[in-house]
């Protein structure tokens, strides 16, 4: 007898750890995708535009130039206000000397050799290599331009990379979603098949089927539940772990939203597996004959 209330036990145990590797895989790469994202979008904020203007340009005619880049659909907003930032050459040379200590009329001869400076946050739906050129020729057409610099070649790698790891993970993480959903298949129709005789029983008694895949439906829901929850928890300790070593990554993978997405995900889909798992095996064995259960 005591073997017998083991065994169900046991296998359930078996069940949940089963589905908590499961878990632990689509938050491990869930999380990686989306820090991932959270990196790429932070790299992209601070992809801007620099416009360096004529020395000739009176106060008057940067203040102009201000109001007409203002008004150009490319320029992020915040709010009202756009995202323009204006650094005048002197703060350039002070700043200059502040992080090199040398004197740069000592090493150019000249009074001051750096440009006023316009700063231009762009919007995200133009940061692209297109994009950027086209702005770029737009604003080197306006008069009292001296030159443009935006991160040209890095644009280019760096946001076609970002695709392509976000499409390899994707299939990372669907190949290897296969491969434990097999494997948790595997585990439920043992358990089912252990059952077979009762299931059977039940049926010839004159149990609908519905009433005898019920206990089996909940229990799958319940460790569904279980595993997923587990695989969450083990999934956050060990990237708690990792940005011990490097606290700077922390708003890549704690983010409280993104937080919330993951238990969903990773509770919706253990259940998910665990129930449609449960049913299709109980089906099999609904539908056999008495006489091939051995």
């Amino acid at each position: 007898m005591k073997y017998s209330k083991a065994k169900p036990s046991s296998t359930n145990m078996l069940l949940i750890f089963s589905i908590s590797s499961l878990a632990f895989i689509i938050c491990v790469f869930f999380q990686v995708f989306v820090g991932i994202k959270s990196w790429g979008d932070d790299i992209k904020s601070q992809m801007k535009m620099y416009v360096y203007m004529e020395d000739s340009l009176s106060s008057q005619q940067l203040i102009d130039s201000y109001k007409l880049l203002s008004k150009k659909n490319y320029v992020l907003s915040a709010g009202n206000k756009k995202q323009i930032t204006y650094v005048s050459k002197e703060k350039i040379a002070t700043d200059f000397l502040k992080s090199s200590h040398e004197n740069y009329q000592d090493l150019l001869g000249e009074e001051n050799p750096f440009k006023n400076l316009f700063i231009l946050s762009i919007s995200d739906e133009y940061k692209s290599v297109n994009s950027f050129k086209k702005i770029a020729a737009e604003l080197k057409a306006f008069p009292g331009v001296y030159e443009i610099t935006y991160p040209n070649a890095f644009l280019d790698s760096f946001l076609s990379k970002i695709k392509h790891v976000g499409w390899i993970i994707m299939v990372f993480i669907i190949l290897l979603s296969a491969l434990v959903y097999l494997q948790l298949s595997n585990y439920i129709r043992l358990n089912i098949h252990s059952n077979r005789v009762l299931i059977k029983t039940m049926q010839l008694l004159g149990s609908t089927n519905a009433f005898i895949r019920k206990p089996y439906l909940l229990n799958a829901l319940l460790i569904g539940l279980l595993g997923g929850g587990l695989g969450y928890l083990i999934s956050n300790g060990v990237f708690y772990y990792f940005i011990q070593s490097l606290p700077e990554t922390s708003f890549l993978f704690f983010d409280l939203n993104n937080q919330f997405q993951l238990f969903l995900l990773a509770v919706l889909s253990s259940c998910l597996f665990s129930v449609i798992s449960t049913y299709f095996s109980l089906n099999r064995y609904l539908k056999i004959q008495h006489t091939n259960l051995f």
